[in-house]
């Protein structure tokens, strides 16, 4: 079972996509490692999210393996490459938005489960 503090990371041919709520609250480049602040999905909820009667955000679609992550960025959709992995982990403190993640240095220490580790 997820627990609350949990949250899923999409990663897509060139980027992480970091999403709680089913809102993007990071965004980072696979190949460098660095977080892009300024990226257009930061702080926009999945395309395909709705708020319900308690005022939060449900997804009415969890993207799935070779899905794009669809993102609704002033009045337009804002598309990613397909997910190629979805991993789930624990909720970090990155801080403000410039200052790298403590993953960005040791990603090995990020607890995940990949949902290949769960299918088999």
């Amino acid at each position: 079972m997820r627990r609350a503090s949990a949250y899923r990371v999409f990663l897509t041919r060139n980027t992480e996509y970091h999403v709680r709520g089913h809102v993007c609250i990071g965004v980072r480049d696979r190949r460098t490692g660095q977080w892009q602040a300024e990226h257009p999905a930061l702080a926009r909820p999945l395309a395909e999210s709705v708020v319900d009667s308690g005022g939060r955000l449900q997804s009415l679609r969890v993207p799935s393996l070779g899905d794009p992550l669809e993102f609704v960025v002033a009045g337009a959709s804002l598309r990613t490459s397909p997910i190629l992995d979805i991993e789930e982990r624990e909720a970090l403190n990155v801080g403000p938005r410039s200052a790298p993640s403590p993953l960005a240095r040791h990603p090995e220490r990020a607890p995940r489960t990949t949902r290949a580790e769960r299918i088999r």
